[in-house]
């Protein structure tokens, strides 16, 4: 036998469907304003206007070398360039970052009174693991983990590639660098 209702308990029953259903519509009403009021994402990444070269020039007032203004490789663009002062074993060097084309990251740096301290330091104490060679130049490899350095003298300086990104990307980097220096010897 099926129950049945009366009209108080009818109406008693549907006050719980009522409600849900305004409270739905209240919270719709609140999300819409919200979500339309939010920005839309910019999947233009923001890309610092960074001058490497006019940085460079006014760095090598101070240095005893010329800092590398490199052209990178389509697609890389510079996040900062600056002359750092003494800051690590008390030894000035210049230093670019790049950001590549595949969201990695390369650090230029460029000393001319490298140590050993001041190698292990910038490399974040990588050991030593070999050399590689980039279009007839040697440079020697030290790893931590992910993070791959190649360090190379010449020119009266010691310059250091380092990135997370795979020894691709470095060779790009050195082949850069190689190229900048080959046109500008101090």
């Amino acid at each position: 036998m099926t129950p049945v209702l009366t009209p108080a308990q009818s109406k008693r029953a549907n006050q719980s469907l009522k409600g849900m259903i305004i409270s739905v519509l209240l919270t719709v009403a609140v999300a819409v304003p919200v979500i339309a009021l939010n920005p839309a994402g910019n999947d233009d990444k923001f890309k610092p206007d960074v001058n490497v070269t006019a940085v460079a020039s006014e760095a090598g007032q101070a240095a005893d070398f010329t800092p590398v203004a490199a052209r990178m490789p389509e697609g890389w663009y510079p996040n900062f360039a600056r002359w750092i002062s003494g800051s690590a074993d008390q030894i000035d060097y210049w230093e670019v970052g790049y950001v590549t084309g595949d969201d990695g990251f390369v650090w230029v740096r460029q000393t001319a009174d490298a140590t050993p301290g001041w190698i292990a330091k910038m490399s974040e104490d990588a050991t030593a693991s070999g050399s590689v060679e980039v279009d007839g130049t040697t440079w020697d490899s030290y790893t931590r983990a992910a993070k791959v350095s190649w360090v190379r003298k010449a020119h009266g300086s010691t310059l250091m590639l380092s990135s997370e990104s795979g020894d691709e990307v470095l060779r790009e980097a050195a082949r850069a660098v190689l190229e900048d220096q080959s046109g500008s010897k101090k």
